[in-house]
């Protein structure tokens, strides 16, 4: 069963978002942690965590998937 755009909303925290956001852009982690004033590796923790609960294999899989189901 595929998750639907509204469960991996809601799965999504707030900061997985904007990272994803931000990622879509085609921001570094080093820029969206600049931006965010976050740490680079607190950046690829989102990155991995909203790709293990998107079940995507990349960055730009990742960016597919969330444009495919209106979640950008």
């Amino acid at each position: 069963m595929n998750p639907t755009p509204e469960d991996l909303l809601s799965w999504l925290t707030t900061r997985e978002l904007e990272v994803l956001k931000a990622v879509a852009r085609g921001l570094s982690a080093k820029e969206i942690a600049k931006q965010l004033d976050i740490a680079p590796r607190t950046v690829e923790r989102h990155i991995d965590h909203v790709r293990l609960k998107t079940r995507t294999r990349n960055r730009a899989h990742m960016v597919a998937f969330a444009l495919e189901n209106d979640i950008l």
